[in-house]
C-alpha cells in the first residue's frame, strides 16, 4: 500500500525505511574494512588476504609498529570520511526524494557514530582497533583517556547532527512515531543483518558475531537517542516532499545489500 504523498499523518514506508538502512550498513561496514583498514594496509606494503563486512585478514608478523597503528586508525577514518561525503551529498541532494535524502542522512550520521564508539568503548577494553593502536605506546593511560574523551566529543557531534537534520523528516500529528520509524526501524534492520552476516565469516563465527555485534548494535545505538530526543520536539507539519513513501528503487537497492551480506562479503573475498 502506497502512502500518500499529502498526508501528513503518515509514519513513512517501513519497507523503505529498512532497505535504506541495510544498504547504508553494507556502505559503512565496506567502507571501514576494505577502504579503511584494506587500503591503508595496501598503501604501507602489506598484503591482505580477505576482507569481509566485519574485517580484513593481513599478517602483521614482524611489521613495524607504526603501520599496525595505521592500519587499525584507517577504518574509524574512512568512516568520517564517509560521513564527510554523505554530509556533502546529503546538500547536493536537496531537490530528490525524500528517500534518497533521508539515506544520506543516516549514512552520514552511522558513520559519525560507529568511529565514535569504537574509540569511546574499545580503547580502554583494550580490543579491537584501537586496542591495537595504544598497545605498544608510552603512557597508555594518558592516550586511552585521549582517544576515549575523542569518541566522547565525536558521538556527542553525531547525536547533535542526527537530531537537527532529522528536523525536516518530522512534524505533524505523528511526529513522535515518525522519529522512532526513521531511527529505530534502521537500527534494528542495519544491526541485524550485519549482525547475522557475520556468523558467516569462516575465521571464528562466535569471535566475528560478537564482533559484528559490537560495531553495528552498540556502535549505532546513539540512533536511539537521537529518536527519543528528536520525538520530543515541536515541530510544524512537514512538508509532502520531506515524507517517506514505497520507494521501488530502495526496495531493490535493499535487496541488493542483503545479497552482498550473505553472499558475498559476509563470507569474505577472496575465498
Amino acid at each position: 500500500m502506497l502512502v500518500r504523498v499529502d498526508d501528513v499523518s503518515a509514519p513513512g514506508d517501513r519497507l523503505t525505511i529498512a532497505a535504506i538502512a541495510i544498504t547504508a550498513y553494507l556502505c559503512s561496514g565496506a567502507m571501514h574494512e576494505a577502504a579503511g583498514h584494506g587500503l591503508a594496509a595496501i598503501l604501507v606494503g602489506l598484503h591482505p588476504t580477505r576482507v569481509s563486512t566485519v574485517d580484513l585478514e593481513v599478517s602483521f608478523f614482524q611489521v613495524p609498529p607504526w603501520k599496525v597503528r595505521l592500519v587499525a586508525a584507517a577504518g574509524c577514518g574512512a568512516n568520517l570520511v564517509l560521513a564527510g561525503l554523505a554530509m556533502l551529498a546529503g546538500s547536493w541532494a536537496a531537490g530528490r526524494s525524500a528517500a534518497t535524502r533521508y539515506f544520506f542522512w543516516l549514512l552520514a550520521t552511522i558513520n559519525i557514530l560507529i568511529p565514535g564508539g569504537y574509540l569511546m568503548v574499545m580503547t580502554f577494553a583494550g580490543i579491537g582497533d584501537w586496542g591495537d593502536f595504544v598497545g605498544g605506546l608510552d603512557q597508555p593511560l594518558i592516550w586511552k583517556t585521549g582517544l576515549t574523551l575523542l569518541g566522547v566529543g565525536i558521538s556527542l557531534y553525531g547525536l547533535r547532527w542526527g537530531v537537527r537534520h532529522l528536523e525536516p523528516f518530522l512534524g505533524g500529528p505523528r511526529s513522535r512515531r515518525r522519529a522512532w520509524s526513521l531511527t529505530l526501524i534502521p537500527y534494528l534492520a542495519g544491526s541485524v543483518t550485519d549482525t547475522l552476516a557475520g556468523v558467516l565469516n569462516p575465521t571464528s563465527p562466535w569471535l566475528i558475531l560478537i564482533s559484528a555485534a559490537a560495531a553495528s548494535f552498540g556502535g549505532t545505538s546513539w540512533l536511539l537517542w537521537i529518536g527519543g530526543l528528536a520525538a520530543r520536539r515541536q515541530l510544524p507539519l512537514p512538508a509532502p516532499q520531506n515524507l517517506l513513501v514505497r520507494d521501488n528503487r530502495w526496495l531493490a537497492a535493499g535487496a541488493i545489500s542483503i545479497v552482498i551480506f550473505f553472499f558475498v562479503l559476509g563470507p569474505g573475498v577472496p575465498r
